[in-house]
């Protein structure tokens, strides 16, 4: 038998597989120290193939990243920006509104002023008020012998000392009068020009700043004078008086017009002082 020569039978030689890279697996086997594609029957063939590298694993799919992982990454940035901003506006605006700490921080209860009641005028009648009442709670004793005037066109009280021996005649007048226009000595000298307008060859004396004992009384001032009354038949009675001005503590001033006939005045002006002493008393 002639020898022939060829391949010998059975599976070809694998091949050589290339160095340090990837070769193709053999039929029915996977290359050596890695993974063949897969043959008949199952992975590999079977059986491992003898040495080389087939085309390698199938490396484990990748999904693509997903855009949504990136717009959450920067929504989370953009938030924390805007964090941060509204922090340092805060910080700053806040900072501003407590330089004035002095008009936020309120006064502490008890310090704010209170003033003083303002006193009001007692006029209730007290124990020192008899007679007749002229007002503000003044009141005075009339002497004896002295009537109120029949004449309704007077203001305050008007009171008259009759003649003894002659009907409608008068030796003397009493008249309390009340203002607050005036203080007490300007009312005292308003009152003396308006008796002397009436009377001829008028003389009035030197203006007296009183001090009554009573404690109610502010000021005082006293005026005297004597004149000529020419009456409407022309007969002339020589007159002698004086007007004497109280002002309370709340600037009432009360005033008595007191005037008597000369040649009584000696006789009867203890009745005019009477009634003053009367009004200093009420006060």
């Amino acid at each position: 038998m002639s020898q022939q020569y060829g391949p010998p039978p059975g599976p070809p030689p694998a091949p050589a597989p290339a160095p340090g890279g990837w070769g193709t697996a053999p039929q029915g086997g996977t290359a050596q120290g890695g993974w063949g594609p897969t043959g008949v029957g199952g992975p590999g063939g079977g059986g491992p193939a003898r040495g080389g590298w087939g085309p390698g694993p199938q490396r484990p799919h990748q999904p693509p990243k997903s855009n949504r992982t990136a717009w959450i990454i920067m929504a989370g940035a953009i938030v924390a920006v805007l964090l941060v901003a509204t922090g340092v506006v805060l910080l700053v605006n806040g900072s501003g509104k407590d330089k004035p700490a002095s008009q936020q921080t309120p006064d502490p209860v008890g310090t704010l002023y209170t003033p003083s009641p303002t006193p009001t005028p007692n006029d209730s009648k007290g124990p020192n008020d008899a007679g007749v009442e002229v007002g503000w709670g003044i009141w005075f004793t009339p002497s004896k012998g002295w009537l109120k005037s029949p004449d309704k066109t007077y203001a305050g009280q008007n009171w008259i000392l009759q003649q003894f021996s002659a009907r409608g005649l008068i030796d003397g007048y009493y008249w309390v009068r009340q203002t607050e226009l005036y203080n007490a000595q300007t009312f005292a000298e308003h009152l003396v020009d308006v008796e002397s307008n009436s009377m001829q060859g008028v003389k009035i004396g030197t203006g007296v700043a009183c001090k009554p004992a009573n404690p109610n009384i502010k000021a005082c001032y006293a005026l005297s004078y004597t004149g000529v009354w020419v009456g409407k038949t022309g007969a002339k009675i020589a007159m002698k008086g004086f007007v004497t001005a109280y002002q309370d503590k709340f600037d009432r001033v009360t005033a008595t017009d007191a005037a008597l006939e000369s040649r009584v005045y000696q006789r009867r002006v203890n009745e005019l002082i009477y009634m003053n002493n009367s009004v200093v008393k009420s006060f």
